[in-house]
């Protein structure tokens, strides 16, 4: 009779214990700055933020995030070993990432970090399979769509800019996955010519050089020649343009005399006839000093002194 209430006695016992383990065992606790998942059978029935809490063992699973910790991400390469008080930090390339293309058909190799924190604990764990991963490849779709839309100068020369610009379209990508991510910066660490390709993008900025300094020595040359043949070109045309008008001139004067003699010899056919035929002989003779006259019925030489002056007697002119 005494074993039946032992057995009852350590029953309660037992069940005493399980419900202590699983009361005990069920606590949890939610740090400062993190948002903690409380998933019943694949299903999330409740959300909580910092605190202590309790849940059912073995029925429910607890999945806490950080809501404040930021997370950086390198892109291009990897921290291989961490920085020390011995020794400084050493990388690793990742040629596959890092490695890009202008769109001048340039090679570049770019390294970046971008920076992000969980804004949605139930976003980020099941809205997308994998979300560093998908993050990382948005990431990159959104760099190398950037740097595709520029030339080689401009990718060297333009880190800040690239920057801002990748952010805003790099946080929309995630927000259309509804990750539940804020991204929170964008850094480029080193964008270069691979060493591989230097020697031959030297050569290309030599050549360019030595265009620019052509196209400068050419542009000399016109600012020094082109005022000088714009004044020659004036100055003929200045030339010309008197030479016609003094021609025209000349030209119209002479067709005005024509005019002039031709209305008088319509008027008076004869008389001017007569005027034009001594004018005529006034200029053949006006240069002759001497004329002789041949009269064939007579046998006397007629002698017109035209180029000495006749002097009277009294020595004045006849």
């Amino acid at each position: 009779m005494q074993r039946k209430p032992r057995r009852v006695l350590w029953i309660t016992v037992a069940i005493a214990a399980v419900v202590a383990l699983l009361a005990i065992g069920g606590i949890y606790r939610v740090n400062q700055g993190e948002q903690a998942l409380v998933i019943t059978l694949g299903k999330v029935t409740d959300t909580n933020g910092p605190g202590l809490y309790w849940h059912i063992p073995f029925m429910q699973r607890v999945i806490a995030k950080s809501v404040t910790a930021i997370h950086d991400v390198e892109y291009g390469y990897r921290t291989s070993v961490g920085v020390s008080r011995t020794s400084a930090a050493q990388y690793v390339d990742v040629d596959a990432e890092s490695v890009m293309l202008t769109n001048d058909n340039s090679i570049v190799r770019l390294e970046a970090i971008y920076q992000y924190t969980i804004r949605d604990v139930k976003q980020y764990i099941f809205n997308v399979d994998n979300p560093e991963h998908t993050m990382h490849l948005a990431f990159e779709a959104i760099l190398r769509r950037n740097i595709q839309n520029r030339s080689l100068d401009e990718a060297l020369l333009e880190k800040d800019r690239i920057e801002q610009e990748v952010l805003p379209d790099f946080q929309a990508m995630v927000d259309s996955y509804d990750m539940g991510v804020k991204v929170h910066g964008v850094h480029i660490q080193n964008i270069a010519v691979p060493s591989a390709v230097t020697s031959f993008y030297e050569d290309v900025n030599n050549a360019k050089n030595e265009m620019t300094r052509r196209l400068d020595e050419a542009q000399q040359y016109a600012n020094r020649v082109l005022p000088l043949a714009r004044s020659d070109a004036y100055q003929l045309t200045q030339q010309a343009q008197a030479y016609k008008a003094e021609t025209v001139a000349e030209a119209e004067a002479e067709v005005a005399v024509f005019k002039a003699v031709y209305e008088k010899y319509q008027a008076q056919p004869n008389v001017s006839r007569t005027r034009m035929t001594i004018e005529a002989i006034e200029k053949m003779l006006g240069s002759a000093g001497k004329i002789v006259v041949v009269d064939g019925d007579s046998n006397v030489l007629q002698v017109l002194n035209l180029g000495e002056e006749a002097v009277k007697p009294d020595g004045g002119a006849k």
